[in-house]
């Protein structure tokens, strides 16, 4: 027996040598080896019978995946839809899952085209199908992003930039089966899908951030469909997308939305912004639009419309090796659309766009009955020869019992002082005047009520608070609690629900007395286009503005404003040049930053340093606007640039600061302006700027802990302006203690976590979580509560 060990044993080493190399090719598939980055999705993909691969046992990996093969994958993936639906005789063998998917408004170009269901995917527009899957409205762009930030899928080399995705390349199979298993991991197999038909409904909620996309990488969504409603002879027609900020409204005669429409020529080409178009707004159901009226030019006086207008002379076409070029000035393309609707006088509403983009405020009437209202916008103007779309929305109006909250600042010898004034409404904005009880007052971050409980008065409760003198981004919520019992079927539907108000406080800028620093000729440009409507709806612009002019009090300020073309408002001592601010900065029209350079240079004076500040939010044709560069560095003018929003071209605006020797600063809300113009007014009045992030709450952008039945998600996004971030944690209070959990990195400033509600389920936790921020160092530089939802 001793004698056959060596024997056994080396027969034995022998087998175990061969065994990592034997399981290395056991899988399911004869071309999928353990090695192959996609194996685990692959087998994954086998076993819950997503596919079964070919019959000769490969999978075909890195084969595209044609549009049809993926459907019936989402079919089968989709728990609630059996393995397939039948189609129906002599159709194609994937339409009875095409139809499905179409109930849930899935983005397939192969429902009415054969040849787009055998054709290679690419990767771009499978991201749209996928977020669709799982109930985001997204374009191309947006739609990536989406797939970065919830770990759905990663970038060729890791930079997760557009590019980086390879947006044109076609899909692979080891590709859509892997994106589905994240989509797996991720919120499970149950399809969400859309309420309408796609058309980027969601793309605000995935702004993409700077630089995500190159300037010669854009791309424009293309419609599906061979021709516009409205448009049977399909010949070439504009086209255009809709976003609507909230699609459901209080009937109260007071909740409001903002609507935005964006056209695009019959090239499938954005609308320049130096150009104004006019539209007819109307509302099926009466509601109140408003929109502003044209500002006029002094320069150019309004001169009404003649009985036979004569033809527009159509657009130059665009040089392609000149992407950039200067379009022509408006009044020798188009006759002026403000001229029109300020001499028209017309019963209608008439809205004046900024360039592709028309912004319509929608107040929602009062009804005690539930109406869906169309908001439909007509073009009156055209692009050459290509006829714009006409475009609406569908906004519901729901009557509702509620708590009204207004908050007002006080003004005059009140100022330090804001107000809160409460109503009790029935559906439809009635007031409840016979309640007997009190409105019970909080916030998120404690505000110093005068009285958190105030009795009802006629259905009214008034109360007060200090102003905040910091920054702050804060929601204050009402109960109404009663006295005795209720009968009123409205109020019994308010009593214990909590109504809230967002607020937010922009801090009072300061001057450091003891800085001796010469003060230059200072100039405001300030952008007055219609999408400031949206973007700076409190006009901060303006106040912050005129508190900047009193801080340094400079000799000599220049105002200045553009839409469409650059205009002046006033020179001199501060007081004047204060007073011209609030009458003349508007928001209407267009937006040519370089006719708004050009108007303010030119009333510079050649005695004294010179310095600029340029605030916009838009986009303007680059090549005119380094004309004025150009110039402003012959006359010695110092520009600080501040864009404001996600319509920015970036690149630009940091090329005008850095070509002048001034500095380019990116804000997403108007509530942080003032910490722009504080740093500013440091270096201008010291010769060093301050942090622009030191005030801690303005790092977090829409921070959020929600529960669902299992889980509970935790999300927020960082100003990576604010200096580099090491570690984000959220915060729960309970009667034993605090309870912290660190979210992870998912890139672009996104930070994100998922935990099982039964982990935290024996912690008697309060109704806030909050979000705390820590540099490298462990130092703490940021905090913000929220209400847990």
């Amino acid at each position: 027996m001793k004698a056959r060990n060596p024997y056994i044993w080396g027969l034995l080493l022998v087998l175990f040598a061969l065994l990592p190399q034997q399981a290395s090719a056991k899988t399911s598939f004869t071309d999928v080896n353990d090695r192959y980055w996609a194996k685990d999705a692959i087998e994954w993909a086998s076993e819950i019978g997503l596919t079964s691969g070919y019959p000769n046992g490969t999978f075909k990996p890195e084969q595209a995946i044609t549009e049809a093969q993926l459907v019936t994958m989402l079919v089968r993936f989709d728990l609630n839809s059996p393995n397939s639906f039948l189609s129906r005789k002599g159709e194609h063998k994937s339409m009875g899952n095409y139809r499905y998917l179409a109930k849930h408004h899935l983005p397939l170009r192969g429902l009415n085209s054969g040849t787009a269901r055998n054709s290679a995917l690419q990767r771009a527009y499978a991201a749209k199908i996928f977020a669709a899957y799982q109930g985001k409205d997204l374009f191309a762009q947006e739609a990536v992003y989406y797939l970065y930030t919830h770990d759905l899928a990663n970038g060729l080399t890791g930079k997760n930039d557009y590019q980086d995705f390879a947006p044109k390349r076609n899909l692979t199979r080891a590709e859509a089966v892997d994106i589905m298993h994240n989509m797996f991991k991720d919120q499970g197999r149950h399809m969400q899908g859309l309420t309408s038909k796609a058309n980027g409904k969601d793309n605000a909620q995935y702004a993409k951030p700077l630089k995500f996309v190159e300037e010669d990488e854009i791309e424009f969504e293309r419609p599906n469909q061979p021709s516009l409603p409205g448009n049977p002879t399909g010949k070439p027609q504009g086209t255009v997308t809709v976003d609507i900020d909230k699609p459901t409204l209080t009937a109260n005669g007071i909740d409001e939305t903002f609507i935005t429409f964006t056209f695009r020529d019959c090239n499938g080409e954005l609308i320049p912004y130096e150009q104004e178009l006019e539209f007819e707004v109307t509302s099926k159901e009466g509601a109140r639009i408003e929109v502003h009226a044209p500002i006029q030019q002094s320069d150019k006086p309004i001169i009404p419309p003649t009985p036979d207008p004569v033809p527009k002379p159509e657009l130059k076409p665009q040089d392609p090796e000149d992407p950039d070029r200067e379009f022509a000035e408006a009044e020798t393309v188009v006759a002026s659309a403000s001229a029109v609707v300020a001499a028209a006088n017309s019963w209608y509403p008439h809205a004046i766009s900024d360039g592709p983009e028309v912004t319509i405020k929608v107040i929602a009437p009062r009804t005690t009955s539930e109406k869906v209202d169309t908001i439909t916008v007509t073009p009156v103007s055209k692009v050459g020869t290509c006829p714009l779309s006409t475009a609406s929305a569908n906004i519901t109006y729901v009557p509702r019992a509620e708590i009204q909250l207004k908050v007002e600042e006080g003004k005059s010898f009140n100022n330090g002082i804001t107000y809160i004034t409460a109503i009790l409404a029935r559906p439809g904005g009635a007031r409840i005047t016979d309640f007997n009880g009190y409105l019970k007052l909080d916030s998120l971050y404690s505000l110093p009520f005068e009285n958190s409980f105030i009795r009802f008065s006629n259905g009214v409760a008034n109360t007060s608070f200090i102003t905040p003198t910091t920054l702050m981004r804060n929601e204050i919520f009402a109960t109404a609690i009663a006295n005795t019992s209720v009968t009123d079927s409205a109020m019994l539907s308010i009593l214990g629900k909590s109504f809230s108000e967002p607020v937010s406080y922009a801090p009072p800028l300061t001057t450091d007395m003891t800085c001796t620093n010469e003060k230059p000729e200072i100039g405001f440009l300030i952008d007055s286009s219609g999408s400031m409507e949206l973007n700076d709806p409190d006009r901060l612009r303006v106040s912050k503005t005129e508190e900047f002019i009193t801080a340094l009090q400079a000799d000599m300020n220049i105002a200045t404003h553009f839409t469409t073309s650059g205009m002046f408002l006033a020179k001199g001592a501060p007081k004047p040049v204060i007073d011209s601010l609030a009458p003349g900065v508007k928001q209407s029209g267009g937006t040519s930053i370089a006719n708004g350079l050009k108007v303010a240079f030119s009333k510079f004076t050649l005695s004294q340093p010179k310095t600029l500040i340029l605030l916009t939010d838009g986009k303007s044709s680059k090549i005119p606007i380094l004309k004025e560069v150009e110039r402003a560095k012959e006359l010695g003018i110092k520009i600080y640039t501040i864009g404001l929003g996600k319509n920015l071209d970036t690149e630009l605006l940091e090329q005008i600061a850095r070509d002048t020797g001034g500095q380019y600063f990116f804000i997403k809300d108007s509530i942080e302006l003032p910490l722009v113009y504080q740093s500013i007014l440091q270096e201008i009045n010291c010769g060093t700027p301050i942090e622009t992030c030191s005030l801690s709450a303005s790092i977090f952008q829409s921070p959020s802990v929600k529960l669902t039945a299992s889980d509970i998600r935790m999300s927020t996004e960082l100003l990576t302006a604010c200096g580099p971030i090491n570690k984000v944690i959220v915060r729960f209070s309970s009667k034993d203690g605090n309870l912290d959990y660190e979210l992870t990195h998912r890139r672009q400033g996104i930070y994100m976590l998922n935990k099982k509600q039964y982990e935290i389920e024996d912690f008697q936790l309060s109704s806030d979580a909050t979000f705390i921020a820590y540099d490298s160092s462990g130092k703490e530089i940021g905090q913000q509560k929220v209400r847990i939802e």
